[in-house]
């Protein structure tokens, strides 16, 4: 089966540098999102504010990869075109 064409833009540094943004946005997020949680025991809310900073960071992932496939594109096609 062949690979479609998207699938050939990223490469294993854009990889790599997603993930890494993902885990520190995930951290982030994490820290973020422990006042808003429904606890008042420390820890039980730290473990909500993380189960809850799952879900975002796979967004900001999804996100990241797409950015990236478009700019990678529009760069190839610009190179193209000249």
């Amino acid at each position: 089966m062949d690979n479609a064409p998207y699938q050939k833009l990223l490469t294993k540094t854009h990889l790599l540098i997603g993930g890494v943004l993902t885990l520190v946005f995930y951290g982030v997020m994490s820290v973020l999102l422990v006042p808003f949680t429904f606890s008042d025991n420390a820890l039980i809310a730290q473990g909500q504010a993380c189960l809850t900073a799952v879900p975002i960071a796979a967004v900001f992932w999804f996100a990241y990869h797409m950015f990236m496939v478009v700019l990678v594109d529009q760069k190839k096609q610009k190179a193209k075109s000249r």
